[in-house]
């Protein structure tokens, strides 16, 4: 350290020595410099004129010298140029020498190289009188000669030069004088920075060394310190090590499992994401269940309990899902698995779009496009997107694909160039990998052919009952417990970012000891995040622990309200499924969530939390009724109310699924074996089936059948009672049983007791469909007031006031139309008080009018005008250009007057846009019903004027008071159906106006022309729409009820009660009070019907009614009977087939039946038994091979086709399959009724075939009894040679009755003989039975037709003997009844004017005239509907 400071001294004194020297030879260099830059600047003045004349010389040659030579006598500035050029050359200045000079081959190069820095003054002097001379210049001297302009250039450039030279020549000295000095100084200044360079190069060495002596002393002291810290680090490590080797290897197990699993866990996770997508949770988790199950079978290594979930799902990405919006469910989750795994992109099927807000959340961030097939250039966007790589979401698409998306679905990439490419439309794309597909569809119930299922992954994202359940319970906490809401939605977040916390730092301890070099205990950032890992491991399992404490307290606190949820889970499944009833029933989940949030925030508040339960409870069931209702038709409002009630019920374990499947659909089954019917007078048989059905179907019911027999079986249901049997009879042993007792605990509740105390509100229910099925209506809305309430049984007023609170500037208001209505008139009233009649535009659509109608719009939006679009349903091209109009209203940048309302109305129909009626007010307009209002409706139009002042005074009154009556009857005879009507007419007020016009044209002379009035009202004005000849006799007996020369009579009445007649008024005033006397509910005697007509009307009723709802209701899993719908469809299909034949065989025909005669023809009736053989076998081909077909789907044999499907829910619901009835005759009956009627037409069949022609036969048998009975009239005309057009029936009444069941009982028993020894063969015709009658009955003693018994809907015909006769004239005096095939007595209108269900006109005898036959609907049936 001492020698290195000396020798630090020495060279600093040196170093300053050393600086000093520096500084003089830097000034000195600095002078040096100054004085070569001076001479240097000189010479810089004269060198450019030098390098000119150089130039200039350059460019002369040859020619140009021998030019200037040739003179013999030179121009004068030529010889001063030349002259001057010797002078400088040394030479004479004369023209001789000049030429000499010239001469010289070297001029030029004499001239390049002259030594201008070295030419003698006494030159430069004899040159200076040339240099001075004004025209010795080079623009003077190139007009003589170009040549000696280049001379004159060098000559004055060298001049110049010269006298410069003189000037430079003493810098030049000193120039070098101070050159070296400076070269003296330099050398000095170098031996000493030589001197200096020694003495630093020593110091350098000596502090070398020293920190080299240091260095070690650091290392060591480093060395030292790292020892312990790594002592430190490794106390760390191994404490957070082993913190973290609990739960790795509670990981590492787990995975040891999983891989040993993992062969069957991923291919079960692979099918299920191939295959489960479309199916419901609970058919998946069959699916899952049956392939794990396979596998184990199989010795494939599988999970027990597998879960898609837990195999392809990330907790932290779920999470993540959640958070973007995803319902927290299980099938959600798997869903959203299904889309994120998929090898194929997502189709998801998205009524509620639930998926639809996930996607749109998710891929936000990501730049997502949103497209519809629609959009005029969706292709382009979807272009752009694949090109970039941002993500596409395809809305709303329909059961087809555009072609044109093919490429996309199949992926159809292809690398060309080292470009992945694919092609879109006519162009090749780049196709970038980070590009994603979705796909979505509202759709609730879609059917994708299997072209399309292959080339997507279909996801069913149906909101499930438990997920909304879920959801609305948050809403329902989130308004009631705010706090608990929030604080569980703030433990949520906190838990969620906790795990992920916590996933984060062991992922990134796994990356660091992955990547770690070196000695691991010098990874300082690994030591601190695992010393990290673990202090934050301990708060965050400290935080879990008490998080998971806490959500079991605010999931207890929220448990508590989960009752309102359900309600609200229900009551949107109800409201989702209406839409299946009728298209315009929509009613979007965010509609619904709305409704239900204000409606709990609206209701009243209760500190009681069990009141303010049922308060929520009542105000959300009782807001959702009103709010639906009023969008539905009179006709489906009981229909909502009644699933209402029953799927509430439903869910609270009140009603069964067994009690629910028998109300829908029956006992089902085609071959049960049921007890003896025992004999008693009041026990029908069909009261003893459905009692036997009910007591082995139902639990509540056991004991039935044997109670029957032993006391009264009644129960009553609001205002309805049901007796099942008497209930005074001196017959039964007890006449009734004690009240139930009570039941001990841990027994089953015996089942005694009287019927209305032991069942239930719905069981009695059941009672009243079983045993008093025409009431089911009635009893229904009985049912309902009394479980849910009785406003549940009321249409909800409605008023355009209410109506319009609820509409917005971008919320429309759609008015469901009915036939005959019309909600102008109400609406240009509510305009009125609006104070709004002169801003209101109103356009009927229709064709060509929906660009006017977009105008209006686009005017009303800016001004706050109100628009009226009427009659959508007739611009159905126009629909989706107006929905995107109406979606316009909801961008978040458009611009509309808070004014601006809009109103549509429509008919029901399926054009009209599904988003529109989702998100609108929609309220429904019927005209209004019964024959009072009817009538009061059409005179209040009438002006009194019209009405009173007239020609013939009282008779016009009458006159037209009878025709409005009589457009009231028409219209409302609809509601009895075929009783009514054959045909349901849409009679409208426009025909009862024009009829009154006609009437008015044809009275103004004051006479009264009956046979036109009668024709052109009966014929024309109403008869113009009646289609049906039957229907047409029908018109024209009402039409003389009410429109005829006796109705003008003092004291006429409309009908034998007398309650309606035409008043002997003269103000119109008189006659509108008349009208609101006459009672509410319409008697049939006003329509000239039966009593019985209302028992029809009221089946009528309720089989719509049952039928709605269960039009809408799911496949059942199983029935009552704990068995499944394949074992009942399989064992339904097995019974069927062993019921019918193979096929009727014509080759076991009795010997001579079809033996031509001595005529050589061959017996009519034997050919119409051919071809009711050949329709019969096709109808047997078609039933064997279905039933064949769907035995082999349930086996899983053959695919389940649409086909087949339909056939096996018709099964489930006891229906006839249209396959069959396709191929089969008319019929209305149920499946096992009709299976039944089947075996008995096959055997009628069959023993014609094997027995030859039976004394009676079977007319409602035949497939076409038409042509039986053109067979017989046939074997008449041959028989007496007669024109068979000339030929008709004459029909004669038999005093017997036959039962074509008690025909195949006894056949089987072979005791038909019996049967057969009363009945003669006649010589003539044929002999028929099975014939029913409608509204009207036999009279055995009098042999004629009378009016039924009360109650008695369909009695026998007696066996009729059918005589052809020639030119026969029916009995005035007899009933020309038709006879139909059903009940449904509509069919398809033939050549001959009938319906094809009509099969003949019936001459029956009457004590009673035609018209009143004729009123009632009176006809003949082949066959009934049970």
């Amino acid at each position: 350290m001492k020698r290195l400071s000396v020798d630090q001294e020495k060279a600093s004194e040196v170093r300053a020595v050393v600086v000093k020297e520096e500084a003089v030879a830097k000034k000195k260099a600095a002078e040096t410099e100054a004085i070569k830059n001076d001479a240097q600047k000189d010479l810089d003045q004269a060198l450019p004129a030098l390098q000119a004349a150089n130039k200039a010389l350059d460019a002369l040659d040859k020619s140009d010298i021998s030019e200037i030579r040739v003179f013999s006598s030179p121009p004068e500035l030529v010889a001063t140029v030349m002259e001057s050029i010797c002078i400088l050359f040394n030479t004479r200045p004369d023209w001789a020498s000049a030429k000499q000079v010239l001469g010289d081959s070297s001029l030029m190069k004499k001239m390049f190289d002259y030594d201008k820095d070295n030419i003698p003054e006494s030159t430069l002097k004899k040159l200076k009188k040339y240099i001075d001379n004004p025209k010795f210049l080079p623009e003077i001297v190139e007009k003589t000669s170009r040549a000696c302009k280049s001379m004159c250039l060098w000559v004055r450039a060298i001049d110049l030069y010269a006298h410069v030279a003189k000037t430079v020549e003493p810098k030049r000295e000193r120039l070098k004088t101070a050159e070296s000095e400076l070269a003296k100084v330099m050398a000095q200044l170098q031996e000493k920075q030589k001197a200096l360079g020694d003495i630093e190069a020593k110091i350098a060495e000596l502090q070398a060394s020293y920190e080299k002596s240091v260095d070690e002393k650091d290392t060591l002291t480093k060395n030292i310190e790292q020892t312990q810290s790594r002592l430190k680090r490794a106390a760390k490590l191994t404490t957070g090590l082993a913190d973290e080797q609990v739960r790795w290897a509670e990981s590492v197990k787990r995975f040891d499992d999983e891989i040993g699993n993992v062969v069957g866990n991923v291919f079960v996770a692979a099918a299920c994401v191939a295959y489960y997508g479309a199916f419901t949770s609970s058919y998946r988790e069959k699916l899952m269940q049956s392939w794990v199950d396979r596998c184990k079978e199989l010795k494939i290594p599988v999970s027990s309990d597998l879960s898609l979930i837990n195999v392809l799902a990330d907790p932290y990405e779920i999470r993540q899902w959640n958070e973007c919006g995803l319902p927290r469910d299980n099938v959600s989750t798997e869903n959203a698995v299904l889309v994120t795994r998929g090898r194929r992109w997502p189709l998801m099927i998205d009524p509620q779009e639930q998926a639809n807000r996930w996607i749109r959340s998710m891929e936000g961030r990501n730049g997502l496009k949103v497209i519809k097939l629609t959009d005029p250039n969706y292709l382009r966007t979807l272009e752009n997107a694949i090109r970039i790589g941002t993500p596409v979401l395809l809305e709303e698409v329909g059961e087809q694909l555009d072609p044109s998306l093919e490429p996309v679905l199949l992926k159809q990439t292809f690398v060309q160039g080292g470009r992945l490419l694919i092609r879109l439309g006519d162009s090749d794309i780049d196709y970038d990998k980070n590009f994603r597909f979705y796909m979505t569809t509202k759709l609730s119930n879609p059917h994708y052919l299997p072209e399309v299922c292959i080339k997507v992954t279909i996801i069913n994202f149906t909101v499930t009952k438990s997920g909304l359940e879920d959801q609305l319970l948050s809403d329902v906490v989130k308004l009631e417990r705010e706090d608990l809401e929030q604080q569980r939605n703030a433990l949520i977040v906190d838990i969620n970012k906790a795990k992920n916390e916590l996933k984060r730092i062991e992922d990134t301890i796994l990356k660091l000891l992955f990547e770690s070099t070196g000695n691991i205990l010098d990874d300082e950032k690994l030591i601190e995040t695992l010393d990290a890992s673990k202090i934050t491991s301990a708060q965050i399992s400290k935080r879990l622990a008490e998080a998971e404490q806490t959500e079991l307290q605010i999931t207890t606190a929220r448990e508590k309200y989960r009752p309102v949820a359900t309600r609200g889970s229900v009551m949107y499944f109800v409201v989702a499924t209406l839409a299946e009833v009728d298209p315009m029933y929509q009613f979007s989940l965010k509609y619904f969530n709305q409704l239900f949030n204000l409606c709990i925030k609206n209701s009243p508040p209760s500190k009681d939390l069990e009141k303010r339960l049922e308060i929520l409870l009542k105000s959300t069931t009782s807001t959702i009724y009103t709010n639906v209702a009023r969008g539905l038709f009179e006709q489906h409002k009981l229909v909502f109310s009644f699933m209402l009630c029953a799927d509430i019920m439903r869910q609270a374990g009140t009603i069964s699924a067994a009690d629910w499947n028998y109300f829908l659909r029956g006992a089902g089954g085609v071959d049960k074996e049921r007890p003896a019917k025992p004999d008693l007078p009041w026990l029908s048989k069909a009261v003893w089936n459905t009692c036997c059905d009910m007591n082995d179907t139902l639990p509540a019911f056991k004991g039935l059948c044997k109670d029957l027999m032993t006391t009264p079986v009644h129960c009553k249901l609001g205002r309805w009672e049901v007796n099942v049997n008497p209930s005074n009879s001196g017959e039964y042993p007890v006449q009734d049983t004690p009240p139930p007792q009570p039941t001990p605990e841990g027994e089953s509740s015996p089942l005694v007791g009287h019927w209305d105390e032991r069942l239930s509100s719905f069981q009695k229910l059941i009672m009243v469909k079983a045993f008093r099925e025409e009431k089911v209506v009635f009893a229904a809305v009985d049912f309902v007031a009394e479980n849910l309430g009785q406003q549940f049984v009321e249409s909800p007023a409605v008023t355009l006031a209410t109506l319009y609170n609820d509409m917005s500037k971008n919320t429309p208001l759609v008015f469901i139309l009915s036939t005959g209505s019309d909600p102008m008139s109400s609406f240009l009233r509510f305009a009125k008080e609006m104070n709004y009649s002169d801003r209101i535009h109103s356009i009927s659509l229709g064709q060509g009018q929906g660009p006017v109608a977009e105008k209006m719009i686009d005017a009303a939006v800016k001004n706050g005008d109100w628009v009226f679009l009427q009659n959508c349903h007739l611009a159905a091209s126009w629909m989706l250009r107006m929905e995107n109009v109406i979606k316009g209203f909801s961008v978040s940048d458009a611009i509309i007057h808070n004014d601006f309302r809009l109103f549509l109305s429509s008919m029901p129909d399926m054009c009209f846009p599904v988003s529109v009626l989702q998100n609108s007010v929609k309220v429904t307009n019927e005209p209004p019903k019964g024959l009072k209002t009817n009538v009061k409706r059409a005179l209040s139009e009438f002006q009194p004027s019209f009405f009173e002042e007239h020609v013939l005074g009282v008779a016009w009154r009458k006159l037209v008071f009878g025709l409005c009556f009589f457009h009231a009857v028409i219209q409302e005879r609809k509601k009895f159906g075929p009783l009514g009507w054959n045909i349901k007419y849409e009679f409208n007020d426009s025909d009862r106006e024009c009829a009154l016009d006609n009437l008015k044209i044809f009275l103004e002379g004051g006479e009264l022309p009956w046979d036109a009035l009668t024709f052109i009202t009966g014929e024309i004005t109403y008869g113009g729409r009646v289609t049906d000849a039957w229907d047409q006799r029908c018109l024209r007996t009402m039409l003389r009820r009410f429109f005829s020369p006796p109705t003008l009579n003092n004291g006429y009445k409309y009908s034998p009660s007398g309650t309606y007649y035409p008043p002997e008024a003269d103000t119109i005033q008189v006659y509108r009070e008349y009208v609101d006397s006459l009672p509410f509910n319409d008697d049939p005697e006003i329509f000239g019907m039966h009593e019985n007509a209302n028992i029809a009307f009221q089946n009528q009723e309720s089989y719509a009614l049952v039928n709605a709802i269960l039009s809408v209701q799911p496949r059942m899993a199983s029935s009552g009977g704990g068995k499944t719908n394949d074992q009942i469809v399989y064992e339904l299909a097995e019974s069927i087939l062993g019921k019918v034949p193979e096929k009727l065989d014509l080759d076991k025909a009795m010997q001579g039946m079809f033996e031509p005669d001595a005529k050589g023809q061959i017996n009519s009736l034997s050919t119409v038994l051919s071809q009711e053989v050949d329709r019969f076998n096709k109808l047997l081909k078609v039933i064997k091979n279905s039933l064949q077909q769907i035995q082999k789907a349930i086996k899983g044999l053959v695919v389940m086709s649409e086909e087949l499907e339909k056939v096996y829910t018709s099964f489930i619901n006891n229906q006839v399959p249209r396959l069959w009835s396709n191929a089969a005759y008319p019929s209305l009956k149920p499946l096992s009724s009709w299976v039944k009627d089947l075996v008995l037409r096959l055997h009628f069949v069959e023993h014609w075939i094997e027995q030859g022609q039976p004394k009676s036969f079977w007319i409602s048998g035949f497939f076409f009894p038409q042509g039986f009975l053109t067979g017989a009239l046939q074997n008449h005309a041959r028989k007496y040679n007669l024109p068979i057009d000339e030929l008709s029936f004459k029909f004669v009444a038999l005093p017997m009755y036959r039962n074509q069941e008690e025909v195949y009982n006894a056949c089987q028993k072979k005791e038909e003989g019996k049967m057969d020894e009363a009945v003669v063969v006649p010589e003539d015709g044929v002999i028929v039975h099975g014939l029913f009658m409608d509204a009207m009955k036999w009279d055995d003693g009098s042999m004629e037709v009378v009016d039924a018994l009360p109650g008695e809907m369909n009695s026998s015909l007696p066996m009729m003997h059918m005589e052809p006769r020639r030119n026969n004239t029916p009995d005035p005096k007899c009933y020309n009844s038709p006879l139909y095939k059903t009940s449904a007595r509509a069919g398809v209108l033939s050549t001959t004017g009938h319906s094809t269900n009509f099969v003949v006109a019936v001459q029956l005898p009457s004590h009673q005239p035609q018209d009143y036959w004729i009123a009632k609907g009176a006809a003949l049936l082949c066959q009934l509907n049970e």
